[in-house]
């Protein structure tokens, strides 16, 4: 009873500070405004993504932005804004933010059951700016999150999750080239199946309300001119110090991840596991990704969580974690701004102290895995 009551006044506690998170932020000043105006056309069964719709909801809901902010997600997303549609932008708002915070606390029960290192997520910096502009990154860390628990015991669900990190399928480029190599190598066409069937079944919720979903969001994503906006990403400085107008540039780094990604996981083939050595994989995929927000470096918490359950991780390793947060705190404090310049470092800020802290990740004999994995990986050899 006492431990129901402790739960009971925790969830209270949450729902009141969600409550004044929504209300103290205008949420036509909020990239939450496009999953809200998208999911109020579809429900009209009217194009999601159009632009000129888009802007005029905008503009009624306050929005001060110059042009519209339109859902660049793929229509297998729209399930899930769609219910937005029905609620006005305040009330659409709470319940974003409640979504958002409980694919935190559900990714940190799925990571580290001891909850050890649990009050990290609340004070990392992607989630902390994710919950200020209302992005849906939180989706994706709840998707890797599932994948990396089922992928042992229940391939399909593990699939099916994936559908989460779909909802941005540009980030993860290196991710999806080894997962593919992996479950065919591996036989394990269970994983690709949920995969598929989770896709299939969330567009076709899409298609129930727009039967040409698909080519509105093809058109859109064909027109938008991504040179007019500078995201903060070294994919995108690569771009800019060659050719800012040679849009093709922003692959370069990802096909080079691809190939790296290829060559790590064959000479690791035979003990591979997500648990560990996806977790340097992601902070690659998230590195060389063609274009991201910071918000979206949420997907790398598990990668922390994982260093931070070793023993053996090299010394001062939490003092240079914590000053590197700090220092992404103080950015999102004092810019906001996503596509701010400022927010070019916090990528491979993660992924050189990942190397630091794990010896560059090299020799790891007995390894001791996160709390909340079933199994213990046998040997880690040489990266």
């Amino acid at each position: 009873m006492k431990k129901t009551l402790s739960i009971l006044a925790a969830t209270l506690i949450a729902l009141a500070g969600v409550l004044v998170l929504t209300l103290i932020h205008h949420p036509g000043r909020m990239d939450y405004i496009e999953y809200w105006s998208s999911g109020r056309l579809i429900t009209q069964h009217v194009n999601p993504y159009s632009t000129e719709r888009i802007f005029a909801l905008e503009k009624s809901a306050g929005a001060t932005f110059t042009r519209a902010l339109i859902m660049p997600n793929p229509p297998w997303m729209l399930f899930l804004v769609a219910p937005l549609g029905f609620v006005g932008k305040y009330t659409g708002l709470f319940l974003w933010q409640v979504v958002s915070i409980g694919c935190v606390l559900a990714s940190i029960l799925l990571l580290n059951k001891q909850a050890k290192n649990g009050p990290l997520a609340l004070i990392f910096a992607p989630v902390f700016a994710s919950l200020l502009s209302g992005q849906s990154s939180p989706l994706l860390l709840l998707g890797f999150s599932l994948f990396l628990h089922f992928y042992g015991t229940r391939p399909f669900l593990a699939g099916a999750s994936l559908l989460l990190m779909a909802f941005k399928p540009h980030l993860f480029l290196v991710f999806w080239a080894v997962l593919l190599v992996d479950c065919l190598y591996r036989r394990k066409f269970r994983i690709l199946a949920g995969g598929v069937t989770a896709l299939c079944c969330a567009t076709a919720i899409s298609l129930c309300f727009d039967l040409h979903v698909w080519q509105h969001y093809l058109a859109i994503i064909f027109g938008y001119h991504y040179s007019q906006d500078f995201l903060p990403t070294p994919s995108e400085l690569f771009r800019v110090l060659i050719d800012a107008n040679a849009f093709w540039l922003l692959f370069v780094p990802s096909v080079v991840g691809v190939f790296w990604g290829l060559w790590y996981y064959s000479r690791r083939k035979q003990i591979w596991d997500w648990r560990s050595h996806g977790m340097l994989l992601m902070l690659v995929t998230i590195f060389v990704s063609p274009y991201s927000f910071f918000t979206d470096e949420v997907v790398l918490l598990p990668s922390i969580f994982f260093v931070m359950a070793l023993s053996n991780r090299r010394k001062y390793s939490g003092w240079i974690l914590l000053a590197i947060n700090t220092a992404a705190l103080s950015v999102v404090a004092f810019i906001g701004n996503l596509i701010s310049p400022w927010y070019i470092w916090t990528s491979a800020a993660w992924l050189l102290w990942f190397l630091y802290a794990t010896n560059g990740f090299r020799r790891f004999g007995e390894q001791e895995v996160p709390a909340s994995d079933t199994v213990q990986i046998a040997r880690l050899e040489g990266a």
